[in-house]
């Protein structure tokens, strides 16, 4: 955390100088600056500059909408190298194709997960599954692992079918379900390290009407009972997140007061005709009063996710992010609840508002670099996720009290990671552990044989790849 805080501390020193090439992520903590920044017009533009670069040996790395919490989309700092640095955009990606006889979805890699449902709705055609905001970029939210809540459907990416991707040198390969189908496992969750994506191809389903309710229920400081009551909501329902327990920070005493209720949401299929109305209260991102009892019906994307509009809070907070086999929830829910609350004391930075514990279950897969691969499961194991969240909000956008909080999360996969076969969300605090990962991601050296493939001359890796996969033939890549 400190190498963090000084890079910070050295490129915003750096922009005092003025620079017209930063980037930042959406809350403004990671940033980096390049040379230029290229947002090529099509794929033969795309592949025109890679084969420019590819003797040079230029950084590049490509980024979407910023929503991350993390290091995972931070370019090479041209300040650290003499190569050139370059942040590329594929936001005038733009093609779009659905095939509604085999119901699939091609699309540039230009495309927003906003913008792509709306014309999914307009053609009466849904995804299975989304996260709960749709204000990433699509490429992007699917090559980190972007999930919903469900216990018998995927994350974003379990969608994919086929893609288009560019490697280092420029040239095109295409990895489907047909062509190259056991890649297709790697290049589903690529963390940008495999090459520029530049279309992609998903499954779609008609659309899907949803029955949405929503419970208040009440908390209680018996954390072992409140565990075990969480874990039997995802025993009685295939799809259902639970936002809660709440805890608000009480200045006085300097503690984290539990707030006597919280709520949770389940969805269910319905044939109802009647108004879609959950796109009213999108009360799960901070609008309206979210702790009511209330049913509503709509398309499983507005029943399930909210458009940037229904997103009311926008302030600093650090969050981290859990996937463990479901069968160790109660458990491990209790032990996360008790662990931050023994962890009270250290909080004394300012600006302190509320912690919300948020909880959500997931079908696992196949993808080599999911955080819900099922390649080390034992037979006892059903192959069904919990998602443990932690959200540190606060009332004013204050670095001090970020920071006190981001180093207060990374500690929990150091405590409970192995107890509970645990895997950090990519780009929401991963621990940088390349003995880890390879334990919770036994595909990883197959990863690393496509990623030496597709990038030769590490172009482009950074920091956080380098040291979290253990690419070790990048170690010196600011310079090779």
């Amino acid at each position: 955390m400190v190498r963090t805080k000084l890079a910070l501390l050295l490129v915003l020193l750096h922009a005092a100088f003025g620079s017209s090439y930063r980037w930042f992520n959406w809350q403004f903590e990671v940033t980096c600056e390049s040379d230029a920044y290229i947002a090529p017009h099509n794929e033969a533009a795309v592949a025109k500059f890679l084969k420019e670069q590819y003797p040079k040996g230029s950084h590049i790395k490509v980024v979407g909408n910023g929503h991350g919490f993390g290091n995972l989309s931070t370019c090479v700092d041209n300040s650290l190298t003499e190569k050139p640095s370059y942040i590329v955009s594929m936001t005038n990606l733009k093609g779009l194709n659905i095939d509604k006889k085999n119901m699939t979805v091609t699309f540039g890699a230009g495309w927003d997960v906003y913008d792509l449902t709306e014309e999914l709705k307009a053609n009466d055609l849904s995804f299975g599954n989304l996260g709960v905001e749709r204000v990433q970029n699509f490429v992007g939210a699917a090559s980190t692992g972007t999930h919903g809540s469900g216990s018998v459907i995927g994350n974003i990416a379990s969608q994919i079918i086929g893609l288009r991707v560019l490697d280092a040198q420029g040239n095109l390969r295409v990895i489907n379900e047909t062509n190259n189908p056991e890649e297709l496992k790697a290049f589903r969750i690529s963390l940008g390290a495999l090459g520029l994506i530049t279309e992609m191809t998903i499954k779609v389903q008609p659309t899907l009407l949803l029955k949405k309710t929503t419970k208040v229920v009440n908390a209680t400081s018996d954390y072992t009972q409140m565990g075990k009551q969480l874990a039997q909501l995802y025993k009685d329902h295939d799809r259902v997140t639970v936002w809660g327990p709440h805890f608000d920070w009480n200045e006085a005493s300097q503690n984290w007061d539990l707030e006597p209720t919280y709520f949770y949401s389940y969805w269910e299929p319905t044939n109802y005709t009647g108004v879609r109305n959950c796109t009213l209260d999108y009360c799960a991102n901070g609008c309206g009063d979210c702790k009511r009892e209330y049913i509503c019906y709509d398309e499983v994307i507005d029943a399930a996710s909210c458009p940037p509009q229904g997103v009311c809070d926008r302030e600093f907070y650090a969050e981290i992010e859990h996937f463990l086999p479901i069968e160790f929830y109660a458990e491990a829910a209790a032990d996360y609840i008790s662990y931050q609350q023994s962890q009270t004391p250290r909080m004394q930075a300012p600006y302190n508002n509320m912690m919300v514990i948020q909880h959500r279950s997931l079908k696992g897969d196949d993808a080599y670099m999911s955080p819900v691969n099922t390649y080390n499961l034992g037979s006892d194991l059903s192959g069904v996720f919990a998602i443990i969240e932690i959200d540190w909000i606060q009332t004013y956008n204050n670095f001090t009290t970020l920071w006190q909080n981001q180093e207060l999360g990374y500690e929990f996969m150091a405590k409970f990671g192995e107890k509970y076969n645990v895997r950090p969300h990519w780009n929401k605090m991963n621990p940088p552990n390349a003995t880890y990962a390879l334990e919770k991601f036994p595909k990883l050296p197959e990863f690393l044989a496509i990623q030496q493939r597709q990038d030769p001359k590490c172009q482009f890796v950074n920091e956080f790849l380098v040291e979290q996969l253990g690419i070790t033939r990048c170690a010196n890549y600011l310079s090779i």
